[in-house]
């Protein structure tokens, strides 16, 4: 795994040392690009626009882009807005510094998680975490083969339609309860896509599945963005192919469930037993998990708050 990481050169040389052990657990994960970024000197013979072309480079060589984003840095900025743009996983640390807070162009971005922390010991923690669930490609179906029976079926389900293949150019993601084992009777199969095109995007979709059971695709706008969402029966399983413009790792039902796999996996077995059984009373998932997480407000809002939580701050919502 490559890493790129990323904090202010010229205004936080004083941080040059907390860089340098950001630095040294990062190495503990993949490859650091920027591991200069951790010296108080920094010598190069390098014009500006050298810089520039070397470092964006390596934004775009990275499989995850980490920065700390205590100090305010137009550089740092610039480089998360490009890791946006090529898609890549953002995780921002900070430190309350007096009135320095982070900029509501990167708190506010979906596609970056900002944590703060006060010890380097805290953000050691936040990156074993976080690296936990980039680690894990959701991307590669195998898993569903050794799972339940209707993990296992699922597998079929979709390796004999060949979804993944058809569309690939769309980065198909299957998402929802079943990958997560807490699926119930009335779960469905979701697969999450990205277009640039949407009009195109719905064409393929129609001229491949057209001919299933029940199928039917529309354009719309939802939650302010414009999807496209074609649903069809295959072999007992209701099947919805959700596209979108953003990213499919920026998607609600991406982030979604990589948070309840995290949350399953914290807590105890009671607590999945109760979102099951809350699902069989007929409960969405996000709510079932706002419901006994005690979250309020609107569930599917509340539970994408939790993505800044500590695994111990989570543990501390669920109180049997």
């Amino acid at each position: 795994m490559k890493i790129y990481f990323s904090g202010s050169i010229r205004g936080g040389q004083e941080d040059a040392g907390l860089y340098k052990k950001i630095i040294d657990e990062l190495k503990k994960y993949g490859n650091v690009l920027t591991e200069h970024i951790g010296s108080k000197i920094q010598e190069t013979n390098l014009s500006d626009e050298e810089i520039h072309d070397r470092d964006l480079k390596w934004v775009m060589e990275s499989d995850v882009v980490v920065a700390e984003v205590t100090t305010p840095s137009l550089g740092v900025g610039y480089e998360i807005g490009r890791a946006a743009e090529f898609n890549k996983p953002i995780i921002c640390l900070y430190r309350k510094n007096g009135k320095k807070q982070v900029s509501a162009m990167i708190a506010g971005c979906s596609q970056v998680k900002t944590f703060e922390y006060k010890e380097i010991e805290d953000a050691k923690q936040i990156l074993i975490e976080q690296f936990r669930d980039i680690n894990k490609d959701w991307k590669n179906i195998s898993y569903l083969k050794d799972g339940s029976p209707i993990q296992v079926k699922a597998y079929d389900c979709i390796t004999k339609l060949g979804i993944l293949d058809s569309l690939a150019e769309y980065n198909p993601t299957l998402t929802g309860t079943i990958p997560l084992g807490i699926s119930v009777k009335e779960s469905d199969l979701d697969i999450a896509c990205r277009f640039f095109d949407a009009d195109r995007f719905e064409r393929v979709v129609e001229s491949i599945y057209s001919e299933q059971k029940g199928f039917k695709i529309e354009q719309k706008e939802k939650a302010g963005y414009w999807v496209v969402i074609a649903n069809f029966n295959y072999e007992g399983f209701d099947i919805e192919i959700y596209g979108s413009a953003y990213p499919v790792t920026a998607q609600n039902s991406y982030r979604h469930m990589l948070l309840e796999d995290r949350i399953l996996k914290l807590l105890d077995d009671d607590f999945n037993q109760e979102v099951v059984k809350l699902k069989q009373g007929g409960s969405k998932t996000e709510s079932a998990f706002a419901n006994l997480l005690k979250l309020q407000g609107d569930p599917f809002i509340a539970l994408l708050q939790l993505e800044s939580y500590s695994d111990s701050e989570i543990k501390k919502l669920w109180n049997k």
